[in-house]
């Protein structure tokens, strides 16, 4: 498809990379010119420097003849208005990000006046993983699928653990409907078969219906959050304590600009709200931060959200939620060192790409939901079976799947079976993959040529 991309920034470059790798004709606005030559060379990809907004630029990308227009710049007003008249000069969908908490409102978002395909927030998406993370303390990660029938959560086994030399044919026994679809192991990923033996240090991806995964989640060793500090009052803040207001959670906020933090104790009145610098070891001592079940270090740099968490880590904190929007600095981080990392960045590329991939889905499938975990090396897709096609009607052992392939769940008639080798998929099911394949874009990507 031919898109053209607005905004060449973290978010818009890491989507460029995205949209390449599946071979989309990527056209990158870009106003700063040494940042649009950078990011065009680093993807190979056509670039015009100018404002978005501008109607002799949109004319000059052939914004008439676009199939998805995507406007990704730091200024929620200039993606707006450059999406409203990219739609009236002729693209075909378009997609905004706007992240001010005033456009959050029900006439942006469910009446959505001025008709985008998809309002991407990336700092509320990444408000809602966390919550996800809070109301799961003992996963690394918590993903839903089909309305939230099925989860997907990461663990890692500790030392001494139940886990410790079961095999996964004696955990399927124990666990019931909860499946190991993924293990990270000495930093390799790979999908295990029935005889594989759980070891400490493995980060272990389950997944299964919601009722048992929470169960399993809960044997792990049962925690609870009742308390929760954040450092850093952003937007990510903001949205999480809107979601987290009618919880039972004592929640304290540390921020060091005067102007937030006097802008967050208005808006939340009944809150604890610190101005002091979180990141140093003498407000965190003082505000008691190795007293709390959790703590969320959100501030705008990725290097000190490292830091404060280590530190925290070391005081006995347990469960530590670190903002890293830099995906080179997962690569060299020691992930084993923090409980969560959230990528905002990676979610909102996630969610975009999504929409995109369902635009250029087969006509036998439709792909209804996509994340990345394990720093994005496994993908778990969505798809609805919507006729008859090759992979229906036969039982899974039949199929040939590529090597890396899993089909975790099938969701018929709103329940989830976590299948065996004798289950078939049937037309109107929904199924669940997990896959080390990057970039499956239809369902017949999953099977042996």
């Amino acid at each position: 498809m031919k898109i053209i991309v607005v905004g060449g920034g973290k978010v818009g470059a890491a989507l460029c990379r995205s949209l390449v790798a599946e071979n989309h004709d990527v056209i990158l606005i870009e106003q700063n010119e040494s940042v649009l030559n950078r990011v065009t060379k680093r993807y190979d990809i056509m670039g015009i420097v100018g404002n978005g907004a501008n109607f002799k630029i949109l004319e000059q990308a052939d914004v008439g003849h676009c199939d998805i227009f995507i406007a990704m710049t730091e200024q929620d007003e200039v993606n707006m208005i450059s999406a409203v008249l990219a739609k009236k000069m002729g693209a075909k969908e378009t997609i905004v990000r706007a992240r001010n908490p005033e456009y959050s409102n029900s006439y942006f978002k469910e009446k959505n006046i001025l008709g985008f395909s998809l309002i991407v927030n990336p700092e509320l998406l990444a408000a809602r993983y966390i919550a996800n993370i809070i109301e799961f303390p003992n996963a690394l990660s918590v993903e839903h699928f089909s309305n939230g029938r099925v989860s997907l959560m990461a663990f890692k086994v500790k030392q001494n653990s139940n886990l410790c030399q079961m095999t996964l044919s004696q955990f399927r026994k124990k666990f019931g409907n909860v499946l190991i679809c993924a293990i990270e192991r000495d930093n390799q990923l790979f999908i295990p078969d029935g005889e594989i033996t759980i070891l400490q240090n493995d980060t272990i991806y389950v997944t299964g219906n919601r009722v048992e995964v929470i169960l399993f989640h809960n044997f792990v060793r049962p925690k609870v959050i009742k308390s929760l500090m954040l450092i850093g009052a952003g937007k990510i803040a903001y949205y999480l304590l809107n979601i987290l207001k009618n919880s039972k959670i004592k929640l304290k906020v540390i921020e060091i600009n005067p102007r937030h933090a006097e802008w967050f104790s208005q808006e939340f009145p009944h809150l604890h709200i610190v101005q002091g610098d979180g990141t140093a070891k003498d407000i965190l001592l003082e505000e008691s931060a190795q007293h709390y079940d959790a703590v969320a270090t959100l501030t705008g740099v990725d290097e000190e959200n490292i830091i404060s968490s280590m530190f925290l880590e070391s005081m006995g904190v347990q469960k530590n939620i670190t903002k890293i929007n830099r995906t080179s600095l997962l690569e060299i981080v020691d992930s084993q060192e923090f409980s969560s990392i959230v990528t905002p960045k990676r979610i909102a590329v996630d969610t975009i790409m999504h929409f995109v991939r369902g635009r250029v889905n087969a006509q036998y499938s439709d792909l209804q939901a996509m994340h990345h975990l394990a720093n994005g090396l496994l993908e778990t897709l969505q798809f609805q079976i919507k006729e008859e096609n090759k992979m229906t009607g036969r039982a899974l052992s039949t199929l040939k799947l590529k090597k890396g392939v899993l089909i975790a769940a099938i969701i018929r008639n709103g329940k989830p079976i976590f299948p065996t080798g004798e289950d078939q998929i049937q037309i109107d099911d929904q199924i669940i993959v997990t896959t080390l394949i990057q970039n499956i874009t239809q369902i017949y990507d999953l099977l042996e040529r």
